[in-house]
């Protein structure tokens, strides 16, 4: 709407007319009707069913971004905070240009690809085969290209979110403007639409300097030959002008849209969608000898037949329901490793026959599962920590279950109030302290470690990984916010070194001397204990465990879990298998594997287990340690742990 109030205003004004006049000019027929705006239009209905389907496909801009931001933490060995004195309105701001800049940059550097690439312009080449631009024709792309601009707008969003996160926290906030960057909204409500449209609009020969025009990009349509290679840029002139391909536009537009030392377009759906396939296939063939093998032997007109059945069969097995899976069939999505949850997949095969089908990942596949909404084969979801389960919840990924055994053999406060999910083994938060010292005995809270007695004398992992975040929500539960952080800046404080490593790095540190005071989950002292490497299990013998706050609210768990996907095919068969892992036979092998303690009260606690002292859990609802992540996340960023 904004880009028609301009176009009319420009109209007028150069035309000197009535605003009659200038809406017919603007909407005329031979511009919005003529064979290639056709075709503009059928491209864009066929693009949107095509990547409907393909696109859940696809990595996530989540997924990835939370892949760098984990990648952040073992390049940097931990959390590292910047600028913490930089009003959040800052940052925000920094982020936001930031932002734009990578992204802009980065769409100049493809764009020319596109152009420069023999291979990549066989299919941008579709968009150039416009000979009337209207506002439609920036979707006239071949599918393939949509795909690359797809990929660089996750990698770099991806990368940029990681990146300020990271360093920043939650004050790297987007600024904008109905969901949209703000300096890109700002660009699009100055005329950035009429790009692709017959309006000339010029900004002068200084502002061209600084900002693609309309008529700049118009000219990069251009079939002329002193406009060719010009004007990649997408809304900053800046890219164009150091690689040398800025053009002024001047005073007159192009006489003529299209490709140069190109036959005219058919403007056929079978010429935008197969022929790219054939062009490349060509260029293949030329270049390599496996192409000259592979496709020496068929002729031009054989590649068309082939390309055109293959490019049916695609778009056909997109519009196809996927199969229901068979009622013995049953497929998991899970986050835990396979080692750990192999024995329970083949105890329960063992037992009812079902055939399993596992997909293991450690991030992303939340994102997964939502993408692919009630096509998802989905049956099973299995994860490692609250955090996560609430993801699937919160996300409305997971369907509701009725089971009388799983509400006999899980406490209420080991599973979501509205039971899409359940807990089925147990892990205490415990403090270890080093054997070699004496005072370190009177530790028996998680309070205690903020005296400042223990200055210089604790170690600690980053504070934002799922495990101390969950504490610290647990803490904000029992002590309020202030009291929470109040804790927090007193472990801070007595750090012996910054926050790094995971759990086992802390036992080590202990061993090596480095501090004597640690917070880690129980089962890491098992794995180290029990570990084939002697240094491992020489790290875990310098160490006892200390069960906190067992006089009064008892010591902080967190959860392994899972329930049942909204979309699942066999949600019968789904429901059995949550009600296996509470039965006695996988409660046993959770501690068994993995040194975890069983969330159904008539079985018994392990041998090794109980060995290492009884303790008494903290029965807050393990559902308030999700809801109250975020704000302990803002605790953590503000204590600099």
């Amino acid at each position: 709407l904004g880009s028609v109030a301009i176009a009319l205003i420009v109209q007028c004004i150069l035309t000197r007319t009535t605003l009659w006049r200038c809406l017919c000019g603007l909407f005329s027929p031979s511009i919005w009707w003529t064979k290639s705006s056709r075709c503009d239009y059928l491209i864009v209905l066929i693009n949107q069913a095509v990547m409907m389907g393909s696109m859940p496909r696809f990595i996530s801009k989540l997924a990835l971004a939370t892949l760098f931001f984990e990648t952040l933490h073992l390049w940097f060995d931990g959390r590292v905070s910047l600028w913490s004195a930089a009003p959040n309105w800052l940052i925000a701001t920094i982020f936001t240009f930031s932002l734009f800049l990578l992204d802009d940059g980065a769409k100049y550097i493809v764009h020319r690809g596109l152009h420069r690439v023999s291979l990549l312009w066989c299919f941008h080449k579709v968009h150039h085969t416009a000979e009337v631009l209207t506002p439609l024709t920036v979707y006239r792309t071949h599918p393939i290209e949509v795909v690359i601009f797809a990929l660089r707008s996750i990698i770099v969003q991806a990368l940029a979110a990681a990146c300020f996160l990271f360093f920043f926290g939650d004050r790297a906030e987007l600024v904008t403007i109905l969901g949209a960057n703000a300096i890109l909204f700002a660009f699009n409500a100055a005329g950035s639409n009429l790009r692709h449209s017959h309006v000339w609009i010029t900004y002068g020969s200084f502002l061209e300097c600084i900002f693609i025009s309309p008529a700049q990009h118009q000219l990069h349509h251009s079939a002329e030959p002193q406009h060719e290679n010009k004007n990649f840029g997408a809304v900053l002139a800046l890219w164009d002008w150091l690689g040398h391909t800025l053009l002024i536009a001047g005073e007159k537009p192009p006489m003529n849209f299209g490709v140069r030392h190109e036959k005219a377009p058919k403007h056929n759906l079978l010429e935008i969608y197969i022929m790219p396939f054939i062009n490349f296939s060509c260029i293949l063939t030329r270049r390599t000898k496996s192409g000259i093998l592979l496709f020496g032997i068929l002729s031009k007109n054989t590649l068309y037949k082939f390309a055109q059945g293959a490019g049916i069969v695609a778009l056909v097995s997109l519009t196809l329901p996927e199969r229901p899976g068979a009622a013995a069939e049953l497929n998991i999505y899970s986050h835990r490793q396979p080692f750990l949850v192999k024995p329970f997949v083949e105890a329960y095969q063992a037992k009812t026959g079902t055939n399993i089908n596992i997909v293991y990942a450690s991030k992303g596949l939340a994102q997964r599962l939502q993408a692919e909404g009630a096509r998802s084969p989905a049956d099973v979801i299995l994860t490692v920590d609250i955090a996560r389960l609430y993801v699937y919840a919160d996300k409305g990924l997971l369907a509701s279950v009725e089971s009388e055994i799983l509400l006999k053999n899980i406490p209420t406060h080991l599973r979501d109030p509205g039971n899409k999910w359940f807990a089925f083994s147990k892990r205490a938060r415990v403090i270890a302290i080093a054997k070699r010292t004496k005072d370190t005995l009177a530790i028996s809270r998680y309070e205690d470690l903020a005296d400042p007695k223990w200055r210089g004398r604790i170690c600690v992992r980053p504070g934002s990984h799922v495990y101390n975040r969950a504490l610290v929500a647990s803490l904000i539960h029992a002590s309020g916010i202030d009291g929470a952080q109040k804790w927090a800046t007193g472990v801070i404080n007595n750090l012996a070194r910054r926050p790094q490593g995971n759990d086992r790095a802390q036992v080590k540190a202990i061993f090596e001397g480095v501090c004597d005071i640690t917070i880690i989950n129980n089962y890491y002292f098992g794995k180290l204990k029990h570990s084939k490497k002697i240094a491992r299990r020489k790290w875990a013998a310098s160490v006892d465990l200390v069960f906190p706050n067992q006089h009064d609210r008892g010591t902080h768990i967190n959860i392994s879990g899972g329930g049942v996907a909204k979309h699942s095919k066999n949600k019968k068969g789904a429901v059995n298998f949550l009600e296996f892992l509470t039965s006695k036979a996988a409660q046993d092998l959770y501690g068994a594997i993995n040194f975890e303690y069983p969330v159904n009260p008539a079985v018994k606690i392990s041998k090794e287990l109980r060995s290492w002292g009884s303790f008494k859990e903290d029965k807050m609802p393990i559902a308030l340690t999700a809801e109250l992540a975020r704000e302990a996340q803002k605790i953590i960023d503000r204590v600099g742990w």
